[in-house]
C-alpha cells in the first residue's frame, strides 16, 4: 500500500497519467464531433445505461437520494426507473457537450425549442444597464446555456471550477471558447465588475457549497447553498433569471424561463441574500418535481 501511495504522489507519474487522460479525451472528442446529432444522442443513452449498471456506488447514492425525497409518493420500481433515466440523461449530455462546439448556429438552434418573446425578454433586462445573472442547475442539458447565450449575441461570462488536470482545462477552454471564463477558486471581484459593465453571468447554483455555504431547506432537507448569485444580484442590482434546458423525447431541448428574481435591498443584507437563495431553490424544486429524471441525483447534495 505504501508503494502505491508513493507512485500516486510521484509528480512525474501524475503528470504522465494526466497527459494520457488528455490524449484519450482528445481522441474521444474528435470522434464525437464528427458524428450525427441523433447518433450522439443514441450513444449517450447507451453510455448512461452502461454506467448505471457498472458504477454501483454512485447508483446507490442516486437511489438513496431519490428515495429520501420521493419515497412517500413513488414506488421502488418508479424510483429505480427514474434513477436509470438520470444516468441516460447524463450520458447524453456528456456526448452532446463536445458535439455542440462543432455545430453551426443553424444546427445548434434546430435542437432547441424556444420562443422569440423569451429572447426579447432577456434582452430587455439588459436595457436597464445592470447586467443579468443566468442561474441554472445540473438539469436536462445544462451545457446548452453557455452556447445558447453566446450564439444569440449575449456578452457572457461563465463561472467554472478548474480541473486538477491542466491538460483537460485546455479542452474545456476550447469547448467554451465563445464565452469568458471565471475561475470560482480565485478572486470573484471580476464578477461584480462585469455585471456593472452590463454583461451576463452564467452560474450553476445547485452544487454542495459545504462549509462555504448556508444551510437552507432543499427538497425537505438542509443543504449547503452558495450565497454568490444572491450577493452579486444585491450588490449590483441585477436580476437573477432561473432558466433551464429540458430534454424532450424527440431529442430537442425545451428552453424554460421559470422565474425572474428582482433584488430588493433592506437594512438586513443577510436576510435579503437568504430570501433570494430560497426563491432560487424553490425554482429548482419545482423543476425537479416536474422532471425528476433530469436532475443530477448523483451529487452529494445534502452532505457537508
Amino acid at each position: 500500500m505504501n508503494f502505491l501511495r508513493k507512485i500516486k504522489k510521484n509528480k512525474s507519474i501524475t503528470s504522465l497519467r494526466r497527459y494520457i487522460v488528455y490524449v484519450i479525451s482528445v481522441f474521444f472528442l474528435f470522434t464525437v464531433k464528427h458524428l450525427p446529432w441523433k447518433l450522439v444522442v443514441c450513444l449517450g443513452r447507451s453510455l448512461g445505461k452502461f454506467a448505471f449498471h457498472i458504477v454501483k456506488y454512485t447508483r446507490k447514492r442516486t437511489l438513496d437520494n431519490l428515495t429520501k425525497v420521493f419515497g412517500q409518493e413513488k414506488t421502488d420500481r418508479e424510483i429505480f426507473q427514474i434513477a436509470k433515466n438520470v444516468y441516460k440523461n447524463i450520458g447524453i449530455t456528456a456526448l452532446e457537450f463536445p458535439k455542440m462546439s462543432s455545430m453551426t448556429d443553424k444546427e445548434f438552434f434546430s435542437t432547441v425549442d424556444y420562443e422569440k418573446k423569451q429572447i426579447d425578454f432577456l434582452w430587455s433586462l439588459l436595457d436597464k444597464k445592470k447586467g443579468v445573472i443566468f442561474a441554472s442547475a445540473h438539469m436536462g442539458n445544462w451545457e446548452m446555456l453557455a452556447g445558447f447565450g453566446a450564439r444569440l449575441g449575449f456578452k457572457m461570462s461563465v463561472l467554472y471550477k478548474p480541473s486538477t488536470n491542466p491538460y483537460l482545462n485546455k479542452i474545456w477552454f476550447g469547448l467554451r471558447g465563445k464565452n469568458q471564463l471565471i475561475d470560482i477558486t480565485e478572486n470573484l471581484q471580476v464578477v461584480t465588475k462585469r455585471l456593472r459593465a452590463n454583461e451576463v453571468m452564467c452560474i450553476l447554483f445547485d452544487e454542495n457549497a459545504r462549509k462555504r455555504g448556508v444551510k437552507l431547506n432543499f427538497l425537505g432537507r438542509p443543504a449547503s447553498t452558495y450565497k454568490g448569485p444572491a450577493y452579486f444580484s444585491l450588490r449590483t442590482g441585477c436580476p437573477v433569471v432561473c432558466l433551464y434546458f429540458i430534454r424532450g423525447e424527440d431529442g430537442k431541448h425545451k428552453f424554460i424561463i421559470e422565474r425572474t428574481i428582482y433584488p430588493k435591498r433592506s437594512k438586513d443584507l443577510e436576510k435579503d441574500i437568504i430570501k433570494i437563495m430560497n426563491e432560487m431553490n424553490a425554482s429548482l424544486e419545482l423543476m425537479i418535481k416536474r422532471y425528476p429524471d433530469q436532475w443530477n441525483w448523483i451529487y452529494k447534495r445534502w452532505e457537508t
